[in-house]
């Protein structure tokens, strides 16, 4: 999207990098979810929960905030939530594990992203 066409949907630089932000971020969980299903030792059912709560809030908030909804501040702070979550469950599952390493280092980019709006 153009810079133009982002201001004259009231996007600003940061909402801007925080939709992309989101955006990596859901490509990053979704591919760490697949990858998490094809093992019996990270097929974790909370983790798993976590991996599609994450994935969805950041489809959600990237989505809202393309529209330039009223409820992005809202859905930044519960996206600053998940994002953190699945990170903590990402290394506390196998801190040495480069997918899970990948995924929790997309999450707290993402989150960070997300607080400076949320905040």
């Amino acid at each position: 999207m153009a810079e133009e066409e982002r201001e004259r949907l009231g996007i600003s630089p940061e909402m801007s990098a925080c939709i992309q932000a989101n955006s990596d971020c859901y490509t990053a969980v979704s591919e760490t979810l697949n990858y998490c299903l094809g093992t019996d030792v990270l097929a974790d059912p909370q983790h798993l929960r976590l991996l599609i709560d994450a994935a969805e809030v950041c489809q959600t908030t990237q989505n809202i905030m393309l529209r330039s909804s009223e409820l992005s501040i809202m859905l930044a702070a519960v996206c600053v939530e998940a994002c953190e979550t699945l990170a903590e469950s990402c290394r506390a599952l196998d801190g040495s594990d480069e997918q899970l390493m990948r995924c929790a280092e997309t999450c707290d980019h993402t989150a960070d992203s997300c607080r400076r709006l949320a905040l």
